[in-house]
């Protein structure tokens, strides 16, 4: 039997080491197509679109890297930056993430979810706005 995702040793790649480095650079969220785009622009290294998604799934599975869907869906990343289940408010502009954890929520999810026997329950708090830095930029 194989050992679960997170406790996996993968061999680190010039390609995977790019994605962390750009990765590092900001603490906002950012799509793959930005950070794509972030490499070819800052570094000498070929790398396709479809490598960088790929690294970056590997990153959030490895629970490296944390996920937020933008306003259209689109899945955005940023390297973890606290263990555990959080919630943001995400500037819509430059990606900007302000965690907060709705307590009374999670708990009426809780519960909800033991009145019907549900288990394996996820669910997506969303927020999104402009950040008061983006508000005042010209």
């Amino acid at each position: 039997m194989s050992a679960p995702p997170q406790s996996r040793r993968r061999r680190s790649t010039a390609k995977q080491r790019a994605v962390l480095e750009v990765l590092q650079e900001q603490q906002n969220f950012r799509s793959a197509q930005q950070l794509y785009l972030d490499i070819h622009r800052h570094r000498q290294l070929r790398i396709g679109l479809t490598s960088v998604y790929r690294i970056l799934r590997t990153l959030a599975d490895d629970r490296i890297a944390e996920t937020q869907r933008a306003e259209d869906g689109e899945i955005l990343y940023r390297l973890r930056t606290e263990a555990g289940h959080r919630h943001y408010l995400v500037c819509r502009q430059c990606g900007r993430a302000v965690g907060f954890n709705p307590v009374g929520f999670e708990e009426h999810t809780r519960r909800l979810s033991c009145q019907y026997r549900y288990t394996e329950v996820t669910h997506h708090v969303d927020l999104y706005g402009i950040c008061p830095r983006c508000r005042t930029a010209p």
